[in-house]
C-alpha cells in the first residue's frame, strides 16, 4: 500500500515537469528572436533619426553662432561710431563751459570794480547787510549812506542779473555734458559687454566644435564652411557642419516682427544719440551769444560813483567789543565739544573693530553650512553638528546686531555732537565775520585818487584793530562774508 502511494506521487511529479511540448519550446524561442529582430530594426530607425537630429541641431547651432557673431560685430562698430561722435561733443561742451566760466569771471571782476570806488560805503552799509542775519544791526551811519547805496545797487543789479543768467547757462551746459557723458558711459558699458560677448561667442563656438565631434568617428556629416560662406565668418580653424541648403533656415522661435522691432530699436538708439548731439550744439550756440551779451553788459555797467566818508565809529567799536567777548565764550564751548567728539570716535572705532571681528565666525558657519549642503541625500539630515553650527551662527548674528545697534547709537551721538559743534562754529564764524567787517570799516578811510573815490588803509586804525584780533586781515575792496540763518 505504501509502495503504491510512492509510485503515484512520482507519476504526478513527472507529469507536472513536462507541461510544454517540444513544438511549444521551438515556437517560444522563435518568438523571442522575432521580437529581438523587430527591436533591432526599431533601434536602427531611431538611431538614424537621432543622427539626423544631431546633424540638424549642430547645423542650426553653428548657423546661429555665425548670425550672432555678425550681429555683434555690426553693433560694436556702430557703438564705436556713436561714442566717438559723443566724445567730440563732450569735449566741445567742456570748452564752452570753460569759456562761460571765463565770461562769468569777467562779470565778477566788473562787479568788484564797482565796489572799489565805493569801498568805504561798502564797509559801512552793504557789507554790514551781508553779515549773518542774527548779526545784522542797522545804525545811524547806515541810514546816511542810503542815497549812495542806490547808485551802487543799480550797477550791481545789472551785473548780478548777467551773472545769474551766465550761471544758469553753465548749469544747462553742465547738465547737457552730464547727459552726454551719461550716454557715453552707457554706450561704453554696453560696448564692453558686446565685445565680451563677441569674444565669448568665438570661444564658445570653438568649444562646440570640439564637443560635437563624433566620438566614434562616424554617424556625423563632415565639417564645412561656417554659415554657408557668410561674410565676417568665425575665427579660422573652426569647423562646422555642411552649409544649409538654399531656402532653409534654423529652427528659431522668433518671428519677422521681432526682427523688425529689434532693428527699429537699434535705429532709435542711433537717432537718439544724434538728437542729443544736435541739442548740445544748439545749446553751445546760445552760450556763445550770451557771452557776447555779457561783454556788452560789462561795458555798459562800467561807471564812476561818488564816495562818502561819514562814519559811525563809536557804535562799531561797541559792537566789536561785544562780539569779542562772545567769541571767547564760544571758543571754550567748541573746545569742550571737540573733547567729547574725540572720546566718542574712539568708542566708535572700538565697536567697529568688534563688529569686524565677527566676520570670521559668520563666514566660517556659512561655509560649513554650504559644505554640509553637499552631503549625500542619505546623510543630508539635521544632525547635532548642523544644530550647533546654526546655534553658533544665530548667536554671532545676534551679537553682531546688538553691536550694530550700539554702533548706530554711537554714530547718532557723534552726529549730534558734530551738529552742535558746527552750530557753535557757525555762530563763531558769523560773529568773527561780523567783527571783521566792523574792524575793516574802522581800519579804512576814503580818498579820491585820479578823480575817483577810493579807500586807503590807515596805519593807526589798523594798529588798533590788530590789538582786538591779531588774525584780522584788512580787505581793501569788496568782500562777501558767510551768512547763516542758524
Amino acid at each position: 500500500s505504501s509502495s503504491n502511494s510512492r509510485n503515484s506521487a512520482g507519476c504526478l511529479l513527472v507529469a507536472s515537469m513536462s507541461m510544454h511540448s517540444p513544438n511549444d519550446w521551438h515556437q517560444h524561442a522563435g518568438l523571442n528572436m522575432n521580437q529581438a529582430q523587430y527591436t533591432h530594426g526599431k533601434a536602427k530607425k531611431q538611431n538614424d533619426m537621432s543622427h539626423s537630429a544631431h546633424e540638424m541641431t549642430m547645423a542650426d547651432n553653428h548657423y546661429m553662432y555665425q548670425d550672432v557673431h555678425n550681429t555683434l560685430k555690426q553693433k560694436v562698430s556702430s557703438s564705436h561710431r556713436l561714442i566717438d561722435a559723443l566724445q567730440k561733443r563732450a569735449q566741445s561742451l567742456e570748452n564752452s563751459i570753460a569759456q562761460q566760466y571765463n565770461s562769468l569771471g569777467v562779470l565778477e571782476e566788473a562787479l568788484m570794480e564797482k565796489d572799489a570806488p565805493l569801498q568805504l560805503c561798502m564797509h559801512r552799509l552793504e557789507q554790514r547787510e551781508k553779515r549773518p542775519l542774527r548779526e545784522q544791526v542797522r545804525d545811524g551811519p547806515e541810514e546816511q549812506l542810503e542815497q549812495e547805496k542806490e547808485t551802487l545797487m543799480e550797477a550791481q543789479r545789472r551785473l548780478s542779473d548777467a551773472m545769474r543768467r551766465t550761471r544758469n547757462m553753465i548749469e544747462d551746459l553742465e547738465r547737457m555734458l552730464k547727459d552726454v557723458r551719461h550716454d557715453i558711459e552707457h554706450k561704453q558699458q554696453a560696448l564692453s559687454i558686446d565685445e565680451t560677448c563677441l569674444r565669448s561667442n568665438q570661444r564658445s563656438f570653438q568649444a562646440v566644435q570640439e564637443l560635437t565631434r563624433s566620438p566614434l568617428g562616424g554617424g556625423v556629416p563632415p565639417m564645412g564652411p561656417v554659415g554657408g560662406g557668410r561674410a565676417n565668418s568665425m575665427p579660422a580653424g573652426s569647423r562646422t557642419l555642411s552649409p544649409r541648403a538654399p531656402g532653409t533656415s534654423p529652427r528659431v522661435g522668433g518671428a519677422a516682427g521681432v526682427h523688425q522691432e529689434s532693428a527699429r530699436n537699434e535705429m532709435n538708439r542711433q537717432v537718439e544719440a544724434g538728437r542729443l548731439n544736435q541739442q548740445a550744439a544748439q545749446l553751445e550756440e546760445a552760450a556763445k551769444l550770451q557771452r557776447s551779451d555779457n561783454k556788452g553788459n560789462v561795458q555798459r555797467c562800467k561807471k564812476a560813483v561818488d564816495d562818502a566818508r561819514h562814519k559811525s565809529e563809536s557804535t562799531l567799536q561797541e559792537r566789536i567789543n561785544e562780539a569779542q567777548a562772545m567769541r571767547r565764550r564760544l571758543e571754550n564751548e567748541i573746545r569742550e565739544t571737540n573733547n567729547k567728539i574725540g572720546h566718542t570716535k574712539q568708542t566708535i572705532a572700538e565697536t567697529r573693530h568688534q563688529i569686524k571681528a565677527l566676520d570670521e565666525p559668520i563666514d566660517n558657519t556659512s561655509a560649513c553650512q554650504s559644505y554640509r549642503q553637499q552631503r549625500a541625500t542619505r546623510e543630508h539630515i539635521v544632525d547635532p553638528v548642523s544644530t550647533k553650527i546654526s546655534e553658533h551662527q544665530n548667536m554671532v548674528l545676534r551679537a553682531r546686531a546688538d553691536l550694530v545697534g550700539h554702533h548706530e547709537q554711537e554714530k547718532a551721538s557723534l552726529l549730534e555732537l558734530n551738529e552742535r559743534k558746527e552750530r557753535l562754529k557757525d555762530d563763531m564764524r558769523d560773529k568773527t565775520s561780523s567783527m571783521h567787517i566792523d574792524l575793516n570799516c574802522l581800519s579804512h578811510d576814503a580818498v579820491h585818487f585820479n578823480g575817483k573815490p577810493s579807500t586807503y588803509l590807515s596805519k593807526n586804525r589798523l594798529s588798533r584793530s590788530l590789538k582786538i584780533d591779531s588774525r584780522f586781515v584788512p580787505m581793501p575792496g569788496y568782500s562777501s562774508y558767510p551768512m547763516s540763518a542758524r
